[in-house]
């Protein structure tokens, strides 16, 4: 699901660090109050495999986090609905990541002028139906980046319109009651998250996905470095819980994790990750998370299957009580 490992941390190589947005001392006892979703695979994948998740965490999870097809727009709706399906009986909540986009033969300027409406609309038709009325939907996630279709970088304008139009289908739907979540992944990647932004109307909640990963050879030095660089580069941490603050949303990571990359980025069982990203989400007005309890073969971080102790317990420790 993760193209190219999200890169969500490539920008670390050149942007570096600036003590130019501090953020605020964050307390480091007490329940995480933000509820506790998780990817676990898709559909039925996911579910088999939430016993385990649940075991090391202690407690039931609050959600779940799911994708879809994007080859085309009917079999994005029937990837979902099978999903979905899998999910039939449990209490979980649904963060949707929602594409905008089909791998081929779409586009924002399309989408602008209202080509796909209708396939957005039987969207939440079907989120209804399936009794996720209330499901947080992630639309076009990741968006300053380069490696899904969506890309606001071709043309932010469109982006933007194409947004909206979305968010305007699927709010015409009887019963709905979604959460829209405008989800930027770490950094600034290919073009500046806020130049992306589609209008206070239009979004819910403020978000990053946030994985503990650097192509900076100096944030090999200790957890420390990473986790003031992940914090103060340009469009991170800081920045996002300003602007969110700004326009008065609330936050959410509806993707983190540490965990190990094939060419040797991702910096494994490390604690301190853990317990930081449980300290911001107390300082801060973070409504939900996602962990990324899965392989996806360019980041493994799985905590449920004992690969990484430290960071097990520790994850156990901050987010285990409610």
């Amino acid at each position: 699901m993760r193209i190219a490992a999200i890169a969500a941390s490539l920008a670390l190589a050149t942007s570096g660090c600036s003590s130019a947005e501090p953020m605020p001392e964050a307390p480091k006892v007490g329940p995480v109050k933000a509820a506790m979703f998780v990817y676990r695979g898709a559909g039925c994948t996911g579910r088999g495999r939430m016993a385990a998740f649940e075991k090391l965490l202690g407690r039931p999870a609050d959600g779940i986090v799911e994708f879809s097809e994007r080859s085309d727009w009917a079999h994005m709706l029937s990837s979902i609905n099978w999903a979905l399906g899998c999910w039939d009986g449990t209490k979980y909540r649904l963060a949707q990541s929602v594409p905008m986009l089909m791998d081929k033969g779409t586009s924002l300027s399309q989408g602008a002028a209202g080509a796909y409406d209708a396939h957005f609309r039987a969207l939440g038709e079907l989120l209804v139906k399936k009794g996720h009325a209330d499901a947080y939907l992630r639309i076009g996630w990741e968006f300053n980046g380069g490696w899904y279709p969506w890309a606001a970088k071709q043309d932010p304008d469109a982006f933007k319109r194409h947004f909206r139009r979305i968010v305007t289908a699927m709010r015409s739907v009887p019963g709905q009651r979604f959460v829209i979540v405008w989800n930027p992944a770490q950094g600034e990647q290919q073009i500046a998250p806020d130049k992306a932004w589609p209008g206070d109307a239009y979004v819910d909640v403020v978000a990053t996905d946030l994985y503990n990963q650097s192509w900076n050879p100096l944030d090999k030095l200790s957890a420390e470095r990473r986790w003031k660089t992940l914090v103060e580069q340009s469009y991170g941490l800081a920045w996002i819980t300003r602007f969110a603050r700004e326009h008065k949303k609330p936050l959410a990571l509806p993707e983190w994790g540490t965990g190990t990359r094939p060419d040797g980025k991702g910096f494994g069982d490390d604690p301190y990750f853990i317990e930081q990203v449980a300290a911001f989400a107390r300082a801060n007005r973070v409504v939900f998370t996602g962990y990324w309890d899965y392989n996806a073969g360019d980041y493994n971080a799985e905590l449920s299957n004992g690969r990484q102790p430290r960071s097990a317990a520790a994850f156990r420790r901050h987010f285990g009580r409610r």
